[in-house]
């Protein structure tokens, strides 16, 4: 587990210092207010900090007994990201509210081991609510797809 600490905190690290970077290229503040940079960069330096919280606890950890690389729920973590990484490349085809339903019934049923009704129930409220929200209630345009739902 240590190990695993360690590449997680150094991804991120390096993550936060790219997110950092190209956030100094925007503008940090605006006419109006704080600009387009100005949130990325504050994210990416809270990733740095957190990345290297996490970089002090595993190698001081190191001494310590090491656990396994893998825990019993990596590999349902890596199934559901890869399921998510597959919903956004479909996104194009589908569109964001059957994207969603799709995504949210199949990771509820084979993730969470949930009935078929309350995933079908769960997916159907979840599109519904996000498209009421931010279709209809803040009027942001949400992808169609070739289905155009």
């Amino acid at each position: 587990m240590v190990i695993a600490n360690l590449i997680s905190g150094v991804v991120v690290l390096l993550l936060g210092a790219f997110i950092t970077f190209f956030a100094r290229q925007l503008p940090y503040e605006a006419e109006y207010g704080p600009g387009p940079g100005f949130l990325p960069f504050w994210i990416g330096l809270a990733l740095i900090g957190c990345s290297i919280l996490i970089i002090v606890k595993a190698i001081r950890k190191h001494g310590s007994r090491t656990g396994r690389f893998f825990q019993a729920k990596t590999g349902q973590v890596v199934f559901v990201l890869g399921s998510l990484i597959v919903t956004f490349l479909l996104l194009p085809v589908l569109g964001l509210s059957v994207g969603l339903a799709l995504f949210t019934g199949f990771t509820m049923r084979t993730a969470g081991r949930h009935g078929w009704i309350l995933c079908f129930l769960v997916a159907l409220a979840t599109t519904v609510a996000v498209r009421f929200i931010f279709g209809h209630l803040l009027d942001i345009p949400l992808p169609k797809g070739y289905i155009g739902l």
